[in-house]
């Protein structure tokens, strides 16, 4: 795959995984206007990845970053992967930050490129009144991407219960 085309796409995975199922179309699609709207900052995209992915941050702590937040049943799961991240002293790298319908948003977000180091990867926002927030769906994802990149470097238990 092209890993130069991946910021264009991180508004067409917002617009389908999220926005619901209209007989309208909405901004963005083929034919109708760019979406316009608030989007978050980079420096606010990163802060939550950096939460999302701090282990020293228990999972049902995390609440304020991820919508809707984990359940109960996601806590060890949760924080069992985030406690395994190699990752974590480089930097977050946010790009392509747009709008999508909804108060929605899409951005790419990479750690600079390394050793078994996934590639970008489209996350989806959503504004909560003005406070940003990971889907839960995109949370999930990342962690499992962030977790299977480490788990080959490290002979770890698994996750899973």
């Amino acid at each position: 795959m092209n890993w130069t085309r991946l910021p264009a796409l991180a508004p067409l995975v917002a617009a389908l995984f999220l926005a619901p199922a209209t007989a309208h179309a909405d901004c963005g699609d083929d034919g109708q206007p760019a979406c316009t709207g608030p989007v978050p900052t980079p420096d606010q995209v990163t802060t939550i990845m950096d939460r999302l992915m701090d282990p020293n941050v228990p999972a049902p702590d995390k609440s304020d970053i991820v919508d809707p937040a984990f359940s109960d049943n996601e806590f060890q799961k949760v924080d069992c992967m985030t406690g395994r991240h190699l990752f974590l002293s480089t930097p977050w790298i946010a790009t392509d930050i747009q709008p999508a319908p909804n108060n929605f948003a899409g951005a790419t977000v990479a750690k600079p490129a390394g050793f078994r180091v996934p590639p970008p990867k489209p996350v989806v926002l959503v504004d909560q009144g003005g406070h940003w927030k990971i889907t839960h769906r995109f949370a999930m994802y990342m962690l499992n991407e962030f977790y299977s990149a480490d788990i080959g470097v490290r002979a770890i238990a698994w996750c899973w219960p």
